[in-house]
């Protein structure tokens, strides 16, 4: 019996058996690798998307048709904030070199309106945002400064505040009777949208976009977004705000120099 073990020990093909068999072990392990990494991507970077945070609501372009009556078109607005912070569990040294937005891809199940995306109005000293045709985009490029300042597109080297807008304009129309000359009641813009019989239904959108990190050592991260838009409640209440702190589900994966 020994013997015959030691024969079958010495053949070529039992040495081939062994070979294979551990190639096919190291390739299981790696799809393991491969698998657990598409789906966590990375779990240690130097800098992190730390939270999201959405403000839905209406806008009303007016125009006035009586002395005691105006006409509205509505816009309905979904302002975005992403907060990019240094990873407190990195214990390495590393600095941003930019931060790039891009990839934007917007849908929705109806026709009523048409989505845009917006960068800040760094011109006015009133709003974050302003519908203008002039601050329409596709890509956002963030350049590192001293001092963030996100309505022109600044960060610092170690993180800062990211902001876009997707507008869904000209979603409806209304007419509101105005008396403010008479009784002092102005127009109360929550109501726009329910005073124009809007539904979810009409509003329902989908807004993805690729959010890249770049590193000074040349390293780069990416993550794809995905929001369904607008947050709930923004019919009744007219704004509604949400934050969301479970950004693990964003999957960030190192990029290829």
């Amino acid at each position: 019996m020994k013997q015959e073990l030691q024969r079958m020990m010495n053949r070529k093909s039992f040495h081939i058996a062994i070979l294979l068999g551990i190639v096919f072990i190291m390739l299981v392990l790696l799809g393991f690798v491969v698998l657990r990494y598409s789906v966590e991507g990375e779990t240690n970077m130097p800098f992190k998307l730390s939270k999201i945070s959405i403000i839905s609501s209406a806008e009303g372009k007016s125009e006035k048709n009586s002395e005691n009556n105006m006409h509205f078109n509505i816009d309905q607005n979904n302002d975005i904030y992403l907060y990019i912070e240094k990873n407190a569990e990195y214990q390495g040294i590393e600095a941003i070199e930019g931060i790039t937005i891009d990839n934007i891809k917007m849908s929705k199940n109806n026709e009523k309106g048409s989505l845009h995306i917006y960068k800040p109005d760094a011109a006015s000293t009133d709003t974050i945002f302003s519908n203008k045709e002039e601050l329409e985009t596709n890509t956002f490029n963030y350049e590192v400064s001293n001092n963030s300042d996100m309505k022109n597109l600044k960060i610092t080297n170690q993180g800062g505040l990211l902001v876009l807008r997707l507008a869904n304009q000209d979603i409806a129309q209304c007419d509101i009777e105005y008396q403010a000359q008479v009784d002092g009641n102005g127009i109360n813009y929550n109501e726009l949208l329910q005073k124009a019989d809007v539904t979810q239904e009409d509003l329902q959108a989908n807004l993805q976009f690729d959010l890249t990190i770049k590193l000074q050592s040349l390293k780069s991260f990416k993550s794809t977004i995905s929001l369904d838009l607008p947050l709930k409640n923004v019919i009744e209440q007219g704004t509604a705000s949400e934050e969301i702190t479970d950004t693990e589900k964003f999957v960030f994966k190192r990029q290829k120099p």
